[in-house]
């Protein structure tokens, strides 16, 4: 696996600490959100939470990297320590969507202005058939569409889709490149006026090994998918473990969670 810059690699870390893996450290809080961050503004994220002001020095574990650390493990759901203790390390380790974490649903009018929506694809990729990729994302956008009076339709790339879905690697155009296989899966762009352009696009890392077969052979496209697009209608990252807004993957979750659904329908059900 390629190094990644922004992953901690080892367990033990406290304030006063200094060096790489504490520059790690920041870097992961910093590209999620808990310190602040040019990523919120490429995203389009907001919080409920504040983010902790950057480190006086970077490298070094201060005050403001423990109170960052510790809003994340309140919100992946471990236990508050300020430390870098072995099971928030393996939060950090684990593979995750690259929108930066938000405390709450995000219900601030950030949706679309219309409810039947059209999507395209620019890119594919070539672990799956186009077929596979088509019905993946259909299942996908089939759950939210089962709970919400939102529809889904495929058009052509000329037609002006709503969402555009891609299959690419690293830099890509968006400010914010992929790592290569495991890290950051995917990412998309909440409806406008958010990121321009890119509103409500979905990207998806060309490097992961994408399947649809239960049990995966890979990374499960249909779970991915229908994450990233819950981003792409307007739903930010969830708190709990069961929603499928939740920002880590651990394997297929094909099924919206409560949380999900309460989320969607006060975007689009009120």
């Amino acid at each position: 696996m390629q190094d990644k810059h922004y992953i901690p690699t080892k367990a033990g870390l406290k304030q006063g600490d200094a060096g790489e893996d504490v520059q790690r450290l920041q870097n992961y809080l910093s590209k999620f959100g808990y310190i602040e961050s040019p990523n919120d503004a490429i995203f389009g994220t907001t919080s409920e939470r504040t983010a902790a002001s950057a480190p006086e020095a970077p490298g070094a574990f201060d005050d403001n990297t423990r109170r960052a650390l510790e809003s994340f493990q309140r919100f992946a759901g471990v236990e508050v320590t300020g430390r870098l203790d072995e099971p928030t390390l393996r939060m950090m380790q684990a593979p995750r969507c690259g929108v930066p974490d938000s405390a709450a649903f995000v219900i601030d009018g950030r949706k679309w202005d219309h409810t039947d929506l059209t999507y395209t694809f620019a890119e594919l990729t070539e672990d799956l058939t186009p077929d596979e990729i088509r019905d993946a994302i259909r299942q996908a956008l089939d759950l939210w569409e089962g709970v919400t009076v939102l529809r889904f339709r495929e058009v052509g790339a000329g037609q002006n889709p709503d969402i555009i879905i891609r299959f690419v690697s690293r830099d890509h155009g968006d400010f914010d490149g992929f790592d290569g296989a495991g890290g950051t899966l995917a990412h998309a762009f909440f409806p406008p006026p958010n990121a321009g352009d890119l509103a409500g696009d979905a990207h998806f890392d060309d490097d992961e090994t994408w399947s649809v077969d239960l049990p995966a052979s890979g990374t499960d496209l249909v779970t991915v998918a229908a994450h990233e697009l819950g981003h792409s209608l307007g739903l930010a990252h969830s708190q709990f473990r069961s929603a499928l807004m939740f920002p880590f993957y651990d394997g297929p979750n094909r099924r919206l969670g409560q949380d999900d659904i309460d989320g969607i329908r006060q975007l689009y059900d009120e």
